[in-house]
């Protein structure tokens, strides 16, 4: 049994460490865990795996209490958090909740905020619900589990680095959860990712299912002429322009099931490629969109953005009617052609080398550089015509459904669970989350993905084979939290210590009396 004081005693001292995504700070959480985790005893290993090419020296913690059984339950969490800068002068105390508590109360006009902090319900502060309060309650259960020498069903605490960027953690967790299966012939019945609910109707809303994520990026090229000679170019604002406009919250290019939409697409980027202002049309035009997705593979992406690129491209072609045109290209199909060039090959890879560099140092991202190498890739060519150059950066999220791998004994879990608290469970979690990489189709082929993302390799990947072959059904399932992300983030106090640590305890339960 998990004593509530317990849950936020742990809560509190990862709270003090600020993990704030991509700094040394993540590196201190999960020496926090590895202590905690190292002084367990009754069979409870520590497992650590350093995540490839990393340039804060992160790792993914385990700790592993192997069943009398094959059959595992993986609790799996993120120690990172996202900034505290939006706490302004309250910031010092942003991961102090009895500090942060006293200032908010000093501050906060809104009267709904005001109610939950004065009632004594509520925990605030960075990280209190996304997600290291789900991380408190699965690291007292299975310090409970342990002390009374675990059962028929094995429990593996997974704590990563990195989910509020580009999931590095959950990637490196990939090849090492099949290492472990495969090390300790462990049978993974289900993962639950305590990332923070909200409620709906007095029901904590859960779900079985992550959104896929695709960021598409769409390089312009037109040609560049004085305003004054304008009928004799071609603007590549304007062909942006349409593309942007076709697809920018457009409810039809959804994702759905069952039901279901996805939120539509929204482009994220923006830019021309000059440095100054003059009287002349841009060259090139870059943007980047986030296509959320159910159903859809990067394939169906592709055809739909050729589609609305030749369609911009022609409306405005015709609309200055000189005679020019404008080809819809990959990035594959561009790199394909430039192999044939002299010196492409060393060109290349000193690029890719180069960019590898500058996101380790941190002084850029996926998306600048996948732009900045398309455009070092065009240089290089010498192309000059019109064209529109489709292409994809990282991070990729895949769409995951438990339902479609799960046998009937997880939907007896799904029911089981909403005998204990009021709870419902929806199909698909909309925000994005690392268990994406759990259970995709396995026949999703990564192939196209992998020639259209220029970074795809040493900078970025991961393992589309252990995907295929893990198939882990999921419950995105953690405690009441509210405000997530903002200066008034808190996580209910009832909900983190007592009704989730008893719905974690009642997964090991149902799993032992499942288990073959």
């Amino acid at each position: 049994m998990v004593e509530k004081e317990r849950v936020l005693t742990l809560l509190r001292e990862l709270m003090a460490i600020e993990s704030e995504t991509g700094t040394a700070k993540e590196a201190e959480a999960e020496q926090y865990l590895a202590e905690i985790i190292g002084k367990m005893e009754h069979g409870v290993q520590l497992h650590t795996f350093p995540v490839p090419e990393d340039a804060q020296g992160r790792a993914v913690i385990c700790g592993l209490l192997p069943g009398k059984k094959p059959d595992t339950v993986i609790f799996l969490n993120h120690h990172d958090v996202v900034s505290t800068e939006i706490y302004g002068p309250l910031r010092p105390l942003a991961c102090t909740p009895n500090q942060l508590l006293q200032g908010l109360l000093s501050t906060e006009t809104d009267p709904a905020v005001l109610a939950d902090l004065q009632s004594g319900k509520w925990l605030p502060g960075r990280g209190s619900a996304d997600m290291k309060g789900g991380a408190a309650a699965q690291l007292a259960v299975l310090e409970a589990y342990a002390k009374q020498g675990g059962g028929d069903v094995g429990l593996l605490f997974v704590s990563l680095p990195d989910e509020e960027a580009y999931s590095a953690g959950m990637r490196a967790a990939l090849p090492a959860l099949r290492q472990l299966q495969q090390q300790f012939g462990l049978k993974y019945r289900a993962a639950i990712n305590c990332e923070p609910d909200e409620k709906e109707a007095g029901k904590l809303v859960a779900f079985t299912g992550s959104v896929g994520k695709l960021l598409p990026v769409v390089l312009v090229q037109g040609k560049s002429v004085h305003v004054g000679s304008y009928r004799q170019g071609v603007n590549p604002l304007g062909v942006m322009a349409r593309i942007i406009a076709a697809t920018e919250g457009n409810p039809a290019l959804a994702d759905t099931w069952e039901g279901e939409s996805t939120p539509p697409p929204a482009w994220v980027y923006l830019r021309d490629r000059k440095e100054v202002y003059d009287v002349s049309t841009p060259q090139r035009v870059m943007a980047c969109a986030n296509f959320l997705t159910y159903t859809k593979t990067p394939e169906d992406l592709l055809a739909l953005l050729t589609e609305t690129a030749q369609q911009a491209a022609q409306e405005a072609l015709a609309q200055v009617n000189n005679g020019l045109s404008m080809e819809v290209l990959t990035s594959a199909q561009l790199l394909e052609r430039a192999q044939n060039l002299p010196g492409f090959s060393a060109f290349y890879e000193k690029l890719l080398a180069d960019s590898f560099a500058k996101l380790q140092q941190g002084k850029s991202s996926y998306a600048q550089e996948t732009i900045a190498v398309l455009e070092a890739v065009l240089d290089f060519t010498g192309f000059t015509q019109p064209l529109v150059l489709l292409s994809f950066a990282p991070p990729y999220y895949p769409a995951a459904n438990s339902k479609t791998v799960a046998k009937e004994d997880f939907a007896g879990l799904c029911k089981t669970l909403t005998q204990l608290t009021p709870l419902r469970f929806d199909p698909y979690f909309n925000g994005v989350s690392d268990c994406s990489y759990c259970c995709v189709d396995p026949t999703l082929d990564g192939k196209v993905l992998a020639k259209n993302m220029p970074l795809w390799g040493k900078a970025y990947s991961f393992d589309f084979p252990a995907i295929a072959q893990l198939q882990i059904p999921f419950l995105l399932l953690g405690p009441w939290g509210v405000d997530l992300h903002q200066r008034t983030e808190r996580v209910n106090v009832e909900s983190v210590s007592v009704t989730l640590p008893k719905l974690l305890e009642r997964v090991l339960a149902y799993m032992a009396e499942t288990a073959e």
